[in-house]
């Protein structure tokens, strides 16, 4: 998903025409159609729908949303059997599980309403699109996850001082038919994290007194591990595949004659299992809606890069943040005592092929000129 952008001269009016040198450089692991239109000085970039089954999402994308789905599916339909076993067993570790199970559903069903939403085209109000709707969904996620945490205690502490066991056998069926459905999912769930990455790259130089290259390259091996909602759903089915060993460590020890106490003991290693995965996803997430720079683009890092460019002499401003979904993005303005025209695009080059990021903007300015105000 590419944002759109224009580029506009400024301060031209006293000085006539301009040259404008365009280098367009694309890099495709899938069919993607670009429609350029050039008025004046502007120059829009539009990305056409790709193939997948979806309009706006990649190749790579639709195979992630049809494996959420179909995950979606497969632990819905075994909730309504793990619920329904955990009422007649009279368990609590078990409805702990099956409320884990409630926790994936609704991360799943979250997290494919958030990449439908984070690949709409931009418009005039949202420039960069509705990338944030994904870090959005995992806040809610952790919220209801939070919510599931204090029943899970409160039943648990209820039933902790009872003598009434449970029925082991319904318990030791159940919690194998969950370690069972979970395993197919987290298989699922990582295929989809683990596979991925395609790059496509728009680079634009512009010589009329302020160089600017856009680039726009899908991260390197890299994208999809910092989908924050399938990594937070993966981290979802890892959880209840502890939970649901829970439940089995619970029914083998009640089965030869353990204490009943172990069932709510162990409902409440399920909780700290799921806050424990809450925490996490709330972390990542608050740190995508901060803008703080992601961890696998050290600022230090990408000013080296930079400065390791010919032609630039110092760099005035660095920014690094994601925009969501392992769309990230490096905004640089760079000094330079004497600028060529391809010095933005030989900045921008050197960023996409050493890191693989979404979006690159590269500002050059002659170094005797003063820096503008919003770049202070």
């Amino acid at each position: 998903m590419e944002p759109p952008h224009s580029h506009k001269g400024r301060g031209h009016g006293a000085h006539g025409p301009h040259d404008h040198d365009h280098d367009h450089d694309h890099d495709h692991d899938h069919d993607h159609a670009h429609a350029h239109e050039h008025v004046g000085t502007k120059e829009t970039v539009k990305a056409a729908p790709s193939g997948g089954g979806h309009p706006g999402f990649t190749a790579q994308e639709a195979k992630q949303a049809r494996r959420l789905t179909y995950v979606l599916i497969l632990v819905t339909l075994f909730f309504g059997l793990e619920l329904a076993g955990a009422m007649l067993a009279r368990s609590s570790v078990l409805k702990a599980d099956a409320l884990h199970l409630l926790m994936d559903i609704l991360a799943l069903a979250f997290s494919l309403v958030a990449m439908r939403v984070a690949v709409r085209k931009p418009t005039e109000r949202f420039t960069f699109g509705l990338r944030r709707a994904e870090p959005l969904a995992a806040l809610i996620n952790t919220v209801l996850v939070f919510g599931a945490v204090f029943e899970i205690v409160h039943d648990g502490l209820e039933h902790l001082g009872g003598d009434e066991k449970p029925a082991a056998g319904i318990m030791l069926a159940v919690s194998i038919g969950a370690l069972i459905v979970n395993g197919i999912s987290a298989w699922l769930l990582h295929g989809a994290i683990a596979h991925g990455g395609h790059g496509h790259g728009h680079d634009h130089g512009h010589d009329h007194g302020h160089d600017h290259d856009h680039d726009h390259a899908k991260a390197k091996g890299g994208g999809g591990g910092h989908h924050l909602n399938l990594r937070g759903a993966h981290l979802h089915i890892l959880g209840d595949t502890l939970g649901s060993v829970a439940a089995l460590v619970a029914a083998l020890v009640i089965r030869f004659g353990g204490p009943a106490s172990i069932d709510p003991i162990m409902s409440f290693v399920v909780a700290g299992i799921l806050v424990v995965g809450a925490v996490r996803l709330l972390r990542d997430a608050l740190m995508v809606l901060l803008e703080s720079a992601p961890r696998h683009l050290p600022v230090d890092m990408i000013r080296t890069l930079t400065l390791a460019v010919p032609g630039v002499d110092s760099i005035h401003a660095l920014h690094v943040w994601t925009l969501g979904a392992g769309h990230d993005a490096i905004m640089v303005h760079v000094l330079s005592k004497a600028p060529t025209p391809d010095l933005g695009i030989r900045v921008s080059e050197k960023l996409k092929k050493t890191l693989g990021v979404e979006y690159v903007s590269v500002q050059v300015e002659p170094e005797a000129v003063a820096p503008a105000p919003h770049c202070e």
